[in-house]
């Protein structure tokens, strides 16, 4: 992204906000020149300007450009067109383009489509001319035909993380959490947090609950008053928007001033709704929104101030998959939808691109976006968030914010040729091997209509979007091209790669002892391939990438991804005597119908539910194996998580049962814990016998789960 910072100083100097895209190069831009003119106001000829002295810096010869002020040409030099611009507020859509044989005449509504505006117009000059140096710019995605276009989101933000490089967002117009939020999230709680009055917090059952915000106190709205002018102004030079949402649980204040703005046990939107209506007449310029969620899920009863919008979480959706208005969940979505927007026209999305627990793998999104977006277009939809890798990279995170950027402009765009023109312009050496294998994902994962898991792991993913044959056979065929990459094209692939490695390593962690797994056995000898310790060597390259430090949203730092793989290597693999299947008698939860992950010979990782353990919710686990197959049993070791925060306990009790009779149980002191991991070891002995069950007792809870790596059996 170092290409786009030159654009900084200008962007800042003209104290400018931002907005849009770009895409194709049609011959009715070409000249032999260009003689830019504007409409006789203090905007227009400041963009005409502009656009003069950005399209003049990269002409070879600076006589291509020419700038003319105070009204109309009476004549056009021979060869050369006239660019007239006009910035016109009063526009009833965000463009219009206007060709006549010598001229073409851009309007647009505001200072930010004419920013966005000027590098579509640039880039597509310069595609198209070689006398212009356009190399740092993204492929336009407008074709500067005869249009008149209003965009199909007003709000529009790919949280990935080139959008959030400042001088690249105004370039690919695009919304971002940095500049145009005064206030995002759930930031509020953390204003209240340090103001700490009693008054701001909620009342429950007559005591002060601080889990809960008081949405009725006048000192909340005074502290929110303050906030506002003290850190975005009114809104006279840029205004902002803010988001006003409780805290994300289910307690509503019950205050007596909440009461009696309509608050009951389990709605609180009165009262919130209450202080966005005082906040948005104090404030007229900025925009205030709430979310329709957990206990704002309920509408207000009268229509909301203009400058007031709700956000709408796309959580419940099946995600990688066009939205089926049969399916209950959508319906319900819809139908919420339907009920506030007769409160308010302003409907934002919050919607999802991204495997959470899981962001280095390459996952399709764009092709079902297109749909899901167009779905969202139709209900009226103002605005979209797209929760991706935010901060953190993404594999494929430059194509999926350009392509996404221009989708939520016009769902009607063609992603094929958007990304096969970023890859082109982007990766001019490796752009054909980056457009096969990210588009076949694509169209592959697509036309089998099946939702991805957003909390996901590689066996979730070997099952939905990703081959691995395909998938390894990229990663050696961009080893093998990177050599012959050079400059800022070599860097990015680099970092690339070194991100795809950790793929390549969940591949061969979930396959084990198969094809592209990690290790091989011969006889009671498993051994660790050798190439496992250069992929980690090639994975530690993550530390040259500032944003390239986690594989997951939370608790997923590389770091500590990397010292489960090197304890694996260090301790090597126990072989378990007991190769037959594991039967699973107990209810087994959604993905783990196969019993596999219980002597599949691979430990689990500590740090992570998805790394090698069986995972029972649904039930006490009971599992059992026949003694034949291990007729010289003396011990079973059993490893379990601790991870409270997810829910995830060890057995309180392990009963084991010998040709189904009681032989021992094993109690939860016996079972010894140690940070996240809990393990035990029966001695045990089976001569004469026919078969042994393992029952064992899950924790009362209301959310209780078991996680079993291996049923070890040692002779």
């Amino acid at each position: 992204m170092w290409r786009f910072r030159r654009f900084a100083g200008i962007l800042l100097g003209l104290g400018l906000v931002v907005a849009n895209c770009s895409a194709a190069v049609p011959l009715m831009l070409r000249a032999d020149g260009y003689i830019i003119t504007s409409e006789e106001d203090a905007a227009s000829e400041q963009w005409a300007e502009y656009l003069f002295a950005h399209l003049s810096k990269r002409a070879v010869d600076k006589s291509l450009v020419m700038f003319k002020t105070g009204g109309q040409l009476k004549a056009i030099p021979a060869g050369f067109k006239s660019i007239h611009i006009e910035v016109a507020t009063d526009l009833d859509r965000d463009y219009s383009i206007t060709h006549t044989p010598d001229r073409v005449q851009i309007r647009m509504r505001s200072k930010e489509v004419a920013l966005w505006m000027t590098y579509q117009l640039i880039g597509k000059i310069g595609e198209d001319d070689p006398r212009f140096a356009v190399a740092d710019l993204p492929p336009s995605v407008i074709d500067f035909s005869d249009q008149d276009k209003t965009f199909d989101f007003a709000y529009r933000e790919p949280f990935y993380a080139p959008n959030l490089t400042p001088e690249y967002a105004p370039i690919i117009g695009t919304n971002n959490v940095e500049s145009d939020w005064g206030l995002w999230g759930h930031n509020l709680s953390r204003i209240v947090k340090e103001a700490d009055h009693e008054d701001l917090f909620a009342q429950v059952d007559g005591k002060r609950n601080k889990a809960q915000i008081s949405f009725s106190s006048p000192e909340l709205l005074t502290l929110l008053s303050n906030h506002i002018i003290d850190n975005c102004g009114r809104g006279e030079k840029h205004a902002y928007r803010f988001m006003i949402m409780p805290n994300d649980n289910d307690i509503v204040c019950a205050c007596p001033a909440c009461v009696a703005l309509g608050n009951t046990r389990q709605n609180a939107t009165p009262a919130v709704i209450d202080l966005i209506s005082k906040l948005a007449k104090q404030f007229p310029k900025h925009q205030f929104f709430t979310t329709a969620y957990r206990t704002t899920t309920t509408p207000p009863v009268s229509p909301m101030p203009k400058n007031t919008g709700v956000f709408f979480s796309t959580i419940d959706l099946p995600k990688g998959i066009a939205p089926n208005p049969k399916q209950k969940k959508t319906q319900q979505f819809i139908s919420k939808i339907e009920a506030w927007k007769r409160m308010t026209p302003n409907i934002y999305v919050w919607d999802y691109a991204a495997n959470f627990d899981d962001y280095l793998t390459p996952i399709p999104t764009l092709l079902s976006l297109k749909k899901q977006w167009a779905f969202f277009k139709a209900l009226g939809v103002k605005g979209v968030f797209l929760n991706a890798g935010g901060y953190d990279y993404m594999p494929f995170d430059d194509v999926k914010t350009f392509v996404s950027a221009a989708l939520m402009m016009d769902t009607e765009v063609d992603v094929d040729k958007l990304c096969g023109d970023f890859f082109k312009k982007e990766y001019p050496i490796s752009h054909d091997l980056l457009a096969k294998y990210y588009l076949t994902l694509e169209h592959r994962y697509f036309e089998k209509r099946k939702a991805y898991d957003m909390y996901g792991g590689m066996r979730s993913n070997l099952t939905t979007y990703l081959d691995a044959d395909k998938f390894v056979d990229f990663y050696e065929a961009l080893k093998q091209i990177l050599p012959g990459t050079r400059d800022e094209e070599k860097q990015k692939l680099t970092k690339l790669l070194t991100a795809l490695t950790y793929t390549r390593l969940q591949i061969a962690y979930v396959n084990g002892l198969d094809k592209w797994g990690y290790a091989t056995r011969e006889g009671n000898t498993i051994t660790i391939k050798p190439e496992m310790r250069e992929l980690l060597e090639t994975l530690e390259n993550y530390k040259k990438f500032p944003d390239l430090k986690n594989y997951k949203e939370t608790e997923g730092a590389l770091a500590d991804y990397i010292a489960e793989w090197k304890q694996l290597m260090g301790k090597g693999i126990a072989v378990n005597a007991l190769t037959a299947p594991v039967k699973v008698f107990s209810t087994p939860d959604e993905g783990f119908e196969e019993s596999t992950l219980l002597n599949d010979g691979t430990p689990g990782f500590t740090l992570d539910y998805h790394q090698g353990w069986y995972l029972s919710s649904t039930d006490d686990l009971r599992v059992g194996f026949s003694t034949a197959d291990v007729p010289l049993m003396q011990q079973i070791k059993l490893r379990f998580l601790n991870m409270e925060q997810h829910g995830i306990y060890p057995p309180v009790r392990i009963d084991i049962y010998v040709d189904g009779e009681l032989a021992r149980s094993v109690s939860s002191r016996q079972i010894k814990k140690t940070g996240g991991l809990a393990e035990c070891t029966i001695p045990l002995q089976v001569a004469g016998s026919k078969d042994i069950q393992l029952k064992m007792i899950r924790r009362q809870a209301r959310k209780s789960i078991i996680a079993c790596d291996e049923v070890l059996v040692l002779n």
